[in-house]
């Protein structure tokens, strides 16, 4: 790698929930900690217009006031956060971790990898347009939106199989 390398303690890849929980933990200690993200910072959790079952929020609070305050306080510990930084390389021989994104090199002696998940998509007319609206991904996330209503739930495995709950 060339002299340009970025040097820090912990580099965190994804900027997440849990990529940002790292970051608070690993900045409050005092460590030089550089998050990575190629998207918007938050993820999903970013996008949900509340969110009812994170610690401290007896009332909920919006996806997004969630992620700023998750933000705000990391950078209080002085993390730094590099978006539209996509990774496209890993070197994890050795105690230190190369990483390779298309604007920087770096290396840390800790690496935290935090990408989340990707939904599998129905691939139905008006998944879309009913997204958050009818149609969700995450039963427990959303289970209490349809509380004491009917609904249709598509189960994705080996089979596809349709449930109706009345």
């Amino acid at each position: 790698m060339s002299e340009k390398n970025r040097k820090c303690d912990i580099l965190i890849i994804g900027a997440g929930p849990a990529g940002l929980t790292a970051a608070i933990y690993s900045a409050w200690l005092g460590l030089k900690t550089v998050v990575l993200e190629t998207g918007i910072a938050g993820g999903r959790a970013g996008l949900a217009p509340k969110i009812e079952n994170f610690p401290g929020f007896p009332e909920g609070i919006k996806g997004s006031e969630l992620v700023d305050r998750m933000i705000q306080q990391a950078a209080r510990f002085n993390a730094e956060f590099k978006s539209s930084e996509e990774v496209v390389g890993l070197d994890l021989k050795g105690e230190i971790k190369k990483v390779v994104s298309r604007k920087q090199n770096y290396e840390a002696s800790t690496l935290i990898i935090a990408t989340g998940t990707q939904r599998r998509k129905l691939r139905v007319p008006g998944e879309t347009d009913f997204l958050g609206r009818g149609v969700s991904y995450c039963a427990v996330c959303d289970g209490t939106f349809f509380r004491n209503k009917a609904v249709a739930m598509l189960v994705m495995g080996r089979r596809l199989r349709l449930k109706l709950y009345l």
